[in-house]
């Protein structure tokens, strides 16, 4: 927890420096002049990296959720409220991009700052390495997340300087990959194994590009990076599925990278995005909360239906809640909002203790995700190996916790039949973790799953839209069709 602060701290302080700042394209000519003059120590290089921390927080939390689960078939919009519609209807203003763009592209920006200038302090050279590394991964992470969503975008490698150089036009998507492939595997093999509660290293980078290299289809890479975080024997599932979610299990067993958060100083949305929002009348805030929470997304009808008895079911959703008093009583979702309105909520996040200061984590990824990821993985390399039952049935049998009726162990499948049955588990194991529509992108099931819940998707809207402030601001891009 220590070092959960400090890091906290740091972050929050240089926040506050940055906030001076002018946004990505926008860079006031001077700018760059007193960064350059920033960095003078080994001190300076790890202030600016917790700087590019910083914009990380704008990758997660709500945004994943938004971009991962909300327009998929796993979350809808709540009933009682329309403040996420564009996400639910696939009517995507363009407030919702930019704000996604110019985030990613400031934390590039600072990544790249902090990797330029880095190398020109002189301090001890493997630290510096290390540093230098560091924040180019976070840069790849950045356009992981852009190119995933809109394809090829531009690509930045140095600080922006003044107005030089602002103007590039989109890369392909097979560009911005090689570009993230190289940062994050020389990240794997520079970086330590361990380190500090909310920074890369080796590990995470092996399991970002496990993730990455599921998403392209390229599955024995994917599986040799899954493999190296499943022999490290760093890390394991926590005995109780609902662990992975709490505050006092932060940084825990499972937890290969988080986003931390600390309840006061900087609180994590989520739970309140998805608990029950409080109702006029009798019930209002008396039951779930003390404080009015967002309560904005909630279980599609199809995933109530759909996702299998167990107990993993029982900490993923629920029909009823206690009062936040202990002591009052329960009250059933039917009671307060009337049948079939709202029938269950998402109560994987419940923080109800502080409500709309939550100190939960949010997690990036978890071993139960490398697990999958290797068993899916080993499945299209050497389906007649056995060893991808052993890892997806530890993941079930977490989930069942000794019901064996429940969830049992898989075997003899067929190949397509065990594609199928990893695609499911992570439907129900990952749920609401921003996973979801990028899943069902990869194998092409989108936009069929999508239009059978009646939702008008179009064959383009498998990408966002570039934001048509960033077109304006430079004529060097393109919108993505159909937009």
């Amino acid at each position: 927890m220590k070092n959960i602060k400090y890091i906290i701290g740091v972050l929050i302080t240089f926040a506050l420096f940055l906030t001076s700042c002018e946004s990505y394209l926008e860079e006031n000519p001077a700018g760059n002049i007193s960064i350059a003059n920033f960095y003078s120590s080994e001190d300076d290089a790890i202030a600016g990296l917790y700087g590019v921390y910083n914009s990380v927080y704008s990758l997660y939390g709500n945004t994943a959720i938004n971009y991962g689960e909300v327009n998929a078939d796993n979350a809808t919009v709540s009933p009682n409220v329309s403040d996420l519609f564009e996400w639910d209807e696939f009517t995507y203003n363009n407030g919702l991009t930019e704000g996604f763009w110019r985030s990613a592209y400031d934390g590039i920006n600072l990544a790249n700052e902090v990797a330029w200038y880095t190398s020109e302090i002189d301090f001890d050279s493997d630290k510096k390495a290390d540093i230098v590394s560091e924040a180019k991964a976070l840069r790849a992470l950045f356009y992981w997340h852009l190119v995933r969503a809109m394809g090829g975008v531009p690509i930045y490698e140095t600080p922006t300087v003044g107005f030089e150089n602002v103007n590039a036009p989109r890369a392909t998507a097979e560009e911005v990959y090689s570009l993230i492939l190289r940062d994050l595997t020389e990240a794997a093999l520079e970086l330590p194994t361990t380190s500090a509660a909310g920074r890369l290293n080796a590990h995470i980078a092996d399991a970002l590009l496990a993730r990455i290299y599921l998403y392209r289809g390229d599955y024995l890479n994917s599986l040799n990076h899954a493999k190296n975080v499943i022999d490290s024997g760093d890390y394991d599932l926590f005995p109780d599925y609902a662990n992975a979610f709490k505050t006092e299990h932060n940084n825990g067993i499972e937890h290969i990278y988080q986003i931390q958060y600390l309840s006061g100083e900087r609180n994590n949305g989520i739970p309140g995005s998805f608990g029950p929002r409080a109702l006029p009348g009798p019930y209002g805030n008396s039951f779930w909360a003390n404080t009015v929470v967002g309560g904005s997304i909630a279980p599609s009808a199809e995933f109530n239906a759909e996702n299998p008895i167990s107990y993993r079911r029982s900490v993923t959703i629920a029909d009823s809640y206690e009062h936040i008093d202990g002591v009052t009583g329960t009250i059933t979702m039917e009671e307060a909002y009337g049948p079939g309105v709202f029938p269950y909520y998402v109560s994987k996040f419940d923080d109800r203790a502080k409500e709309l200061q939550s100190g939960v984590n949010f997690n990036v990824i978890r071993y139960a995700d490398i697990l999958l990821i290797a068993a899916e993985a080993l499945n299209e390399v050497d389906p007649g190996n056995s060893q991808k039952y052993v890892w997806i049935n530890k993941v079930r049998a977490r989930a069942r916790n000794g019901v064996e009726a429940d969830l049992p162990d898989l075997a003899g499948l067929s190949q397509d039949d065990f594609r199928m049955a990893v695609l499911e588990e992570r439907r129900f194991e990952l749920a609401f973790e921003g996973q979801r529509a990028w899943d069902l992108k990869r194998r092409g099931q989108f936009l069929n799953v999508m239009r059978s819940q009646g939702k008008n998707v179009e064959d383009f809207m498998l990408l966002f839209p570039i934001p048509d402030n960033q077109i304006r601001l430079n004529s060097s891009l393109t919108q993505n069709p159909g937009w």
